[in-house]
């Protein structure tokens, strides 16, 4: 059998992280050659893909659009049995080549962003476009699977019932970490708080950085925060903001790295202080390694994978003062402990999640495999 994975590029965002650890554990379930169709290969993933033993197709396409018709060709000729796309555009891109091939190729769309916060950003004419696409071209989808019910809702508001879209969450990439550091089991000087994500408004650090004054108040805080800069803009504004505060000794970027790992274990509390999610891939890695969680309960996900606040604090966006508050309640009197987190984690191993992917394709293809 043959399976493609669509996406724009293999880089290191989300969704494509998502798809390499999806596509690593079907090989395990499924015997199938698992491609992934890119615009061009300059991602930064492109190498570990191939290192897994995936091909990797280069469209040769600038931009989404101009796929469509590299797409059709190559689903003519390769002729697979299941294609399963992430991301708006592309994902209508994926369904007008598929219209447009010979191919018999079932299409699986894949949503990983709240599209109203996303689309908000857009201007008119392309926030028209996108509503187009999951309202009209997306009825063309054997399946929709979105990343958190809160997004599913959303999507089934735009394209109806008559498209079956399913929530299958997305999968953490860290095994759970058995050996915990108590760390909580003496108070620290030094309260040590972690933020893992991209620069770019949507994680809104601003609203997080403003809480460090506020909680200095009461305990001296240091900030480690991990991501690649997408947004120098955001960069920029974020180092003013931590300039007039005074606060450059508490706040430390590190930017991207692969050994996201070190620093889960080493921090005391993780925050996420987003404007919108899809999901929170970076709630369930701390989760993992049984790291306290303080997260914004913006739209969507948070809430999902604490529970309503069973497994961590939950604090309004754009609220630096309530989430100091979340912070130093929960460095004080953690919510609950860290093996019930670490549990909690494994309900979105690579395994599970990949598995919920396979009966998705399998039912897709109405066939046993």
């Amino acid at each position: 059998m043959k399976i493609f994975f669509r996406i724009s590029k293999l880089g290191f965002g989300g969704a494509e992280q998502v798809f390499l650890s999806i596509a690593k554990e079907l090989k395990k379930i499924v015997e199938a050659e698992i491609s992934f169709i890119v615009d061009s290969k300059n991602g930064e993933n492109v190498k570990t893909a191939e290192e897994l033993g995936f091909r990797v197709i280069s469209l040769e396409a600038n931009r989404t659009m101009s796929s469509i018709f590299p797409l059709k060709h190559l689903l003519d000729s390769e002729k697979p049995e299941i294609m399963v796309s992430a991301y708006t555009d592309t994902n209508a891109a994926c369904l007008i080549s598929k219209v447009l091939s010979k191919s018999h190729c079932k299409v699986i769309v894949s949503e990983h962003a709240s599209l109203k916060e996303h689309w908000g950003k857009k201007s008119i004419l392309k926030r028209y476009i996108l509503r187009f696409y999951v309202s009209y071209i997306y009825q063309l989808a054997s399946k929709v699977i979105c990343v958190s019910n809160g997004l599913k809702n959303q999507v089934v508001s735009l394209l109806g019932s008559n498209t079956p879209v399913e929530t299958i969450y997305n999968p953490v990439r860290y095994r759970p970490y058995e050996k915990i550091v108590e760390r909580n089991k003496e108070r620290r000087p030094i309260l040590q708080l972690l933020a893992v994500g991209r620069i770019t408004e949507q994680k809104d650090y601003s609203t997080l950085i403003n809480a460090i004054p506020k909680i200095l108040k009461y305990r001296e805080v240091s900030l480690t925060i991990v991501g690649g800069i997408f947004c120098e803009k955001e960069y920029s504004k974020l180092k003013a903001l931590i300039t007039s505060l005074g606060i450059e000794s508490c706040v430390h970027f590190v930017g991207y790295t692969d050994n996201v790992a070190e620093y889960y274990k080493s921090a005391d509390i993780f925050v996420l202080s987003s404007a919108w999610e899809g999901f929170g891939n970076v709630i369930v890695e701390a989760m993992a390694f049984g790291l306290p969680v303080v997260a914004t309960n913006c739209n969507y996900g948070p809430s999902e994978i604490l529970e309503d606040g069973r497994y961590g604090r939950l604090a309004p966006v754009s609220d630096s003062y309530s989430l100091a508050k979340a912070i130093l309640e929960e460095a004080e009197r953690p919510l609950i402990n860290r093996s019930d987190l670490i549990s909690r984690s494994t309900e979105f191993s690579e395994e599970n999640i990949a598995s919920q992917y396979f009966t998705a394709i399998k039912s897709t293809l109405d066939e046993k495999i």
